[in-house]
């Protein structure tokens, strides 16, 4: 934890998230940084939540009181609920919550949490704080045709909905990037909005890396099934890495995530150099073979946590521009080389293949960038800078 040198103990804090905080993944995971931040600034914090199993005490700060969602909605009432614009059991939970508890500030963790309750929020007086962890248009474009169409038409118009009302109704807005919130900024010239980041929950230790010469082995990681993951990945299979082949014939890629397609596997199969690891148990010892990280990923916004693997690991990383929203330190570090295109992505791959930068600079610059102290302090100055 970080040591609590800037508390605001006479506020009152309610955090509220639809995400599940025991799951190991980008969203869940963010969400605790942004709690644990909170957690560190305010005595007084409270959370709205799903339910899960087993101890607390690694996914939500002690000094949080907890109050769990209780969704027992029949599947005909989630349906007409889901044309009624109340896309997520939080909306009940909220509703009943503020009858009887009053609360200074509110944060919203993700646009979706808001929908239906963002003006139920404000009408209580307290200030609203909306946490953004992408443009939903861009997630909602990339992601939406995964869903039954007669579910996929009101979720996508009340889940651009909620990110209108809390844009509009929140008092601070809080991106991942700068780019999310430049978007933003378009949108809605006069709204409150700053780019804030992603940051670990937990201490980053010091490591001390094992000195080994590189060879040319790569890694992608990352969720294998749903379209704004699978998709990139496939590209980049059937686009560059014959670049890469012909101009490095003993490269190897490897390519490890959840639930990789069958499509995927055929196309890695019929690729040289290339292994699929599906659903490792210990991402990291898998990340610890590899000697460069890559990021293919060119859809949607937000900050691409998937890249955390490498970092944590001191790879230095290759990506796609869009990926590489958010890294900018890291790139200003010699840490990442971004592309676009076949020309930039072979003159990346160069210079990221000559460079020296070691594990630890890698890692140290990550750490630097993305702890919880480094969250911390960036919400203070927003906060103090706002007057909350």
């Amino acid at each position: 934890m970080v040591d609590k040198i800037f508390l605001q103990m006479n506020k009152r804090l309610l955090f509220i998230t639809h995400h599940r905080l025991c799951d190991n993944n980008g969203g869940s995971n963010a969400s605790k940084g942004f709690l644990y931040s909170f957690a560190t600034l305010f005595d007084d914090c409270s959370i709205i939540c799903p339910s899960f199993e087993g101890d607390t005490v690694p996914f939500i700060p002690s000094n949080v009181k907890i109050h769990f969602i209780d969704n027992h909605r029949s599947n005909l009432h989630k349906f007409f609920d889901m044309y009624r614009g109340i896309i997520s059991p939080i909306y009940y939970a909220v509703k009943e919550h503020l009858q009887t508890n009053k609360y200074d500030i509110i944060v919203i963790d993700h646009s979706f949490s808001g929908a239906g309750i963002t003006r139920m929020c404000k009408a209580t007086g307290a200030k609203i704080i909306t946490i953004h962890h992408n443009v939903e248009r861009d997630y909602l474009r990339d992601n939406s045709k995964e869903r039954p169409i007669f579910y996929r038409y009101p979720f996508l118009y009340y889940s651009r909905k909620a990110e209108k009302d809390c844009l509009e109704n929140s008092d601070i807005n809080l991106t991942v990037t700068e780019r999310d919130a430049s978007v933003f900024r378009s949108w809605y010239p006069n709204i409150c909005v700053y780019p804030w980041g992603i940051f670990e929950y937990r201490r980053m230790q010091d490591k001390v890396f094992t000195p080994k010469q590189r060879q040319r082995t790569f890694i992608i990681t990352g969720s294998l099934y749903f379209a704004q993951s699978l998709m990139p990945i496939m590209d980049f299979v059937d686009k560059y890495w014959h670049l890469v082949r012909k101009h490095y014939p003993d490269a190897t890629l490897l390519i490890a995530g959840r639930n990789p397609s069958t499509e995927l596997e055929s196309k890695c199969a019929a690729s040289e150099g290339i292994t699929i690891i599906p659903n490792p148990e210990d991402m990291a010892e898998v990340v610890q073979r590899a000697d460069y990280y890559i990021c293919p990923i060119y859809a949607g916004s937000g900050l691409k946590l998937r890249i955390y693997d490498g970092l944590k690991q001191g790879l230095p990383v290759l990506c796609h521009e869009v990926s590489a929203s958010g890294y900018e330190n890291l790139i200003a570090n010699h840490c990442m080389f971004p592309y676009k295109d076949e020309a930039t992505f072979m003159k990346s791959l160069h210079t990221l293949l000559s460079s020296t930068i070691s594990q630890e600079e890698v890692y140290n610059t990550y750490r630097k960038t993305f702890s919880l102290s480094a969250g911390v302090k960036v919400l203070n100055e927003i906060l103090e800078k706002e007057g909350l």
